[in-house]
């Protein structure tokens, strides 16, 4: 009786170990940046469309600290003629308010419903500031799928499925050895004492 009920005791505490695991592995595993692959909105009549186009710009954040930052932008917006955000054509701005969506804020994650909470402190749209934001999430191997509960979208109720690819550390290494050529380029010009004065700033 004694010995089995021993070995009761130790299939739980295994079980409850490998959960635990679980658990800490999904919360370990959004850590990193994310580059976004597709942003589709599934509408209640059935209707699938991208929100932000086919070939959506994106990139999402979580770090170790429980800070997260999000951006989401479609691809080739018309211009606005002026880099003075405040000058902008009212049709252009509309254009460029209702194609980019971001926010910043910190994250909690709960495994066993396989949530990530955002909570926004910043954020491109006011009335999402002070909010939080349940997203569901499933990782399988470099990609992160997240999806939000049902939510209007453009007045339909809809779902948004975001896709995400982790972005290798290889590629972040190329780019900042490539920043790093392009300063060595600069420092070359005629302009080369400004430059440098700014290096040794940094």
């Amino acid at each position: 009786m004694h010995r089995s009920k021993a070995f009761a005791i130790a299939i739980a505490t295994i079980l409850f170990a490998a959960g635990d695991a679980r658990a800490e592995d999904l919360a370990s595993s959004v850590i990193g940046s994310w580059r976004l692959i597709s942003c589709k909105v599934e509408r209640s009549d059935g209707s699938v469309q991208d929100l932000y186009g086919p070939s959506p710009l994106g990139l999402l954040m979580y770090d170790r600290s429980g800070h997260m930052s999000v951006h989401l932008l479609k691809a080739d917006l018309p211009k606005c003629g002026t880099q003075d955000r405040r000058k902008c054509p009212d049709a252009q701005a509309r254009i460029a308010f209702d194609n980019y969506g971001g926010y910043w804020g910190r994250y909690e994650v709960r495994p066993s419903e396989k949530v990530v909470s955002h909570h926004v402190e910043g954020a491109s749209a006011p009335d999402w500031v002070g909010t939080s934001q349940k997203r569901f999430v499933e990782i399988s191997g470099k990609r992160l799928t997240i999806t939000t509960p049902p939510q209007q979208v453009g007045g339909v109720e809809s779902v948004v499925v975001l896709v995400w690819e982790r972005v290798d550390c290889k590629w972040a290494q190329q780019r900042h050895a490539g920043d790093a050529q392009r300063r060595r380029l600069l420092l070359r010009a005629p302009d080369a004492g400004r430059w440098a004065f700014l290096r040794r700033k940094k």
